[in-house]
Protein backbone atom coordinates (compact mmCIF):
# COMPACT_ATOMS: atom_id res chain seq x y z
CA UNK A 1 0.00 0.00 0.00
CA UNK A 2 1.20 3.46 -1.05
CA UNK A 3 0.63 4.67 2.76
CA UNK A 4 2.76 2.58 4.54
CA UNK A 5 5.70 2.56 1.74
CA UNK A 6 6.43 6.79 2.85
CA UNK A 7 6.36 6.69 6.00
CA UNK A 8 8.52 5.68 9.23
CA UNK A 9 7.59 2.60 11.20
CA UNK A 10 6.80 4.93 14.53
CA UNK A 11 4.01 6.52 12.56
CA UNK A 12 2.68 2.86 11.18
CA UNK A 13 3.43 1.56 14.49
CA UNK A 14 0.74 4.75 16.20
CA UNK A 15 -1.90 4.45 13.35
CA UNK A 16 -2.41 0.84 13.96
CA UNK A 17 -2.61 1.42 17.48
CA UNK A 18 -4.97 4.26 16.84
CA UNK A 19 -6.72 2.42 14.56
CA UNK A 20 -7.36 -0.60 16.69
CA UNK A 21 -8.36 1.82 19.74
CA UNK A 22 -10.82 3.48 17.94
CA UNK A 23 -12.60 0.05 16.61
CA UNK A 24 -12.30 -1.36 20.05
CA UNK A 25 -14.50 1.60 21.68
CA UNK A 26 -16.94 1.73 18.66
CA UNK A 27 -17.17 -1.82 19.23
CA UNK A 28 -17.83 -1.83 22.87
CA UNK A 29 -20.04 1.18 22.35
CA UNK A 30 -22.13 -1.30 20.21
CA UNK A 31 -21.89 -4.38 22.62
CA UNK A 32 -22.86 -1.94 25.42
CA UNK A 33 -25.74 -0.72 23.74
CA UNK A 34 -27.26 -4.06 23.48
CA UNK A 35 -26.49 -4.98 26.71
CA UNK A 36 -28.73 -2.49 27.65
CA UNK A 37 -31.56 -3.10 25.57
CA UNK A 38 -31.09 -7.06 26.08
CA UNK A 39 -30.15 -7.28 30.31
CA UNK A 40 -27.90 -10.10 31.15
CA UNK A 41 -28.68 -12.71 33.80
CA UNK A 42 -25.36 -11.47 35.63
CA UNK A 43 -23.68 -8.26 35.88
CA UNK A 44 -20.30 -9.38 35.10
CA UNK A 45 -20.50 -8.89 31.27
CA UNK A 46 -20.48 -5.40 32.16
CA UNK A 47 -17.22 -5.27 33.93
CA UNK A 48 -15.80 -6.76 30.44
CA UNK A 49 -17.22 -3.76 28.67
CA UNK A 50 -16.15 -1.59 30.55
CA UNK A 51 -12.77 -3.53 30.42
CA UNK A 52 -12.75 -3.57 27.02
CA UNK A 53 -13.63 0.12 26.62
CA UNK A 54 -10.80 1.30 28.88
CA UNK A 55 -8.59 -1.25 26.50
CA UNK A 56 -9.76 0.77 23.72
CA UNK A 57 -9.07 4.00 24.86
CA UNK A 58 -5.44 3.17 26.82
CA UNK A 59 -4.76 2.12 22.83
CA UNK A 60 -5.72 5.41 21.52
CA UNK A 61 -3.57 7.14 24.17
CA UNK A 62 -0.55 4.93 23.51
CA UNK A 63 -0.92 5.90 19.34
CA UNK A 64 -1.20 9.83 20.20
CA UNK A 65 1.91 9.28 22.32
CA UNK A 66 3.83 6.94 19.93
CA UNK A 67 2.87 9.33 16.94
CA UNK A 68 4.42 12.49 19.01
CA UNK A 69 7.22 10.33 19.77
CA UNK A 70 8.37 9.42 16.23
CA UNK A 71 7.72 12.82 15.00
CA UNK A 72 10.64 14.35 18.07
CA UNK A 73 12.53 11.42 16.42
CA UNK A 74 12.41 12.30 13.32
CA UNK A 75 13.45 15.83 14.45
CA UNK A 76 16.45 14.50 16.57
CA UNK A 77 17.47 12.46 13.58
CA UNK A 78 17.91 15.09 10.82
CA UNK A 79 21.44 16.43 10.58
CA UNK A 80 22.35 19.27 12.01
CA UNK A 81 24.07 21.92 9.80
CA UNK A 82 27.61 22.17 9.79
CA UNK A 83 29.46 24.51 11.55
CA UNK A 84 33.06 26.08 9.93
CA UNK A 85 35.54 25.32 12.06
CA UNK A 86 36.93 28.50 14.18
CA UNK A 87 40.83 29.09 14.03
CA UNK A 88 41.95 31.25 17.32
CA UNK A 89 45.71 32.36 17.52
CA UNK A 90 47.08 32.04 21.11
CA UNK A 91 46.24 35.91 21.27
CA UNK A 92 42.49 35.43 21.04
CA UNK A 93 42.60 32.70 23.77
CA UNK A 94 43.50 35.27 26.35
CA UNK A 95 40.62 35.67 28.31
CA UNK A 96 39.11 39.05 28.25
CA UNK A 97 39.17 39.55 31.66
CA UNK A 98 42.29 40.13 32.56
CA UNK A 99 43.37 40.42 36.53
CA UNK A 100 43.96 43.74 38.20
CA UNK A 101 46.36 43.51 40.89
CA UNK A 102 44.93 45.81 44.15
CA UNK A 103 46.86 49.20 44.81
CA UNK A 104 46.83 51.04 47.89
CA UNK A 105 45.73 48.52 50.31
CA UNK A 106 47.63 48.95 53.90
CA UNK A 107 49.08 45.61 55.15
CA UNK A 108 47.74 45.97 58.81
CA UNK A 109 44.45 44.33 59.61
CA UNK A 110 41.64 46.12 60.15
CA UNK A 111 40.74 45.86 64.29
CA UNK A 112 37.58 47.51 65.87
CA UNK A 113 36.22 50.63 64.79
CA UNK A 114 38.95 51.29 61.91
CA UNK A 115 37.70 51.58 58.61
CA UNK A 116 38.99 50.40 55.50
CA UNK A 117 40.41 53.60 52.72
CA UNK A 118 39.76 53.05 49.26
CA UNK A 119 42.48 53.96 46.91
CA UNK A 120 42.12 56.47 44.13
CA UNK A 121 40.16 55.14 41.40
Amino acid sequence: MWFFKQTSSAARTALVYVTVGALTVIWTGVWYVYLHNNPPETTSVYYWCGGLLLTGLTLIVIGFGLGRIGRLARHAETPAAVASPVVMTPAQNVSAAAVVPATNVSSRPLGIGSRAVAGPG
